[in-house]
């Protein structure tokens, strides 16, 4: 469909899905794909045909990180990396994370470095069995980052978490399941079909609920209660008024399968 080089992006049953594609490196992130994911991103996001988002890696792994051979001029100067980071890195985690659409990570072999941050910040995960994400940094003496040590702390805990990226651990889909970084481990053979069908189940929900419910989620994540419930009752006013609710309703007193617009 769309003229893009270091990933594929498709739209099909309402799903726009979205592929890294340099197997050749594990797909790692050069700067050619950092601007081709950001534009995928957008993309999906503004097309009202598109109702869920899949983010996959072509080959044997998800995404094995920055591509640390790729030459960027001035990478010798104080700041480069920062200046980096900001400009490219933590932009795309944002648009992943603000995105009002859901978003489900397809994660296949290694998520490591900022391939793992990817994942995480998705908000739903689907992992093979064999998949593992991978706190590659301490073996090279960097630190995580695009918002891995928030991720981690999340689920982890601040002592698990902190294991992990000292000792560069990997975390493989079982247990990333049962701390619930993943929602699903399903066969290798059967990831992409698995998710693509989980995907199709998720489109045929409400939009305004999937998106109202992911704003909250995100907002009284640091929040106390009295923060949660009062957002919940002012975003509860912009569902009540929706076509979407008046529909979901009617269907409900037919018996019947509602059939959702998100408006």
């Amino acid at each position: 469909m769309s003229n893009f080089e270091a990933l594929t992006y498709d739209v099909d049953n309402s799903i726009a899905i979205i592929t890294m594609n340099r197997p050749e490196v594990r797909n790692s992130l050069n700067k050619q794909m950092r601007s081709e994911l950001m534009a995928a991103f957008k993309q999906a996001r503004e097309d009202s045909q598109v109702r869920v988002i899949l983010l996959a890696g072509a080959g044997k792994g998800f995404c094995a990180g920055a591509d640390l051979s790729e030459i960027t001029p001035g990478s010798d100067k104080d700041g480069f990396i920062t200046d980096l980071i900001r400009r490219e890195y933590n932009p795309l985690i944002k648009t992943i994370n603000d995105t009002p659409k859901p978003v489900i990570s397809v994660v296949n072999g290694a998520a490591a470095g900022i391939g793992g941050t990817l994942a995480m910040a998705c908000d739903l995960m689907i992992m093979s069995e064999d998949a593992f994400l991978y706190s590659a940094f301490g073996a090279i003496s960097l630190i995580p980052d695009g918002g891995s040590h928030k991720f981690l702390q999340s689920y982890l805990g601040p002592k698990k978490a902190y294991e992990m990226i000292a000792f560069s651990q990997r975390l493989p889909a079982e247990q990333c399941e049962k701390v619930g970084l993943a929602n699903r481990v399903v066969a290798s053979e059967n990831l992409l079909s698995d998710a693509l069908e989980w995907a199709k189940t998720l489109a045929e929900q409400a939009p305004m609920t999937l998106s109202l419910s992911k704003e909250i989620l995100q907002a009284t994540a640091t929040e106390d209660l009295d923060f949660c419930l009062e957002k919940e009752a002012v975003l509860q006013n912009t569902a009540y008024r929706s076509q979407d609710f008046k529909e979901g309703a009617k269907a409900f007193f037919e018996k019947r399968k509602p059939e959702f617009k998100g408006l």
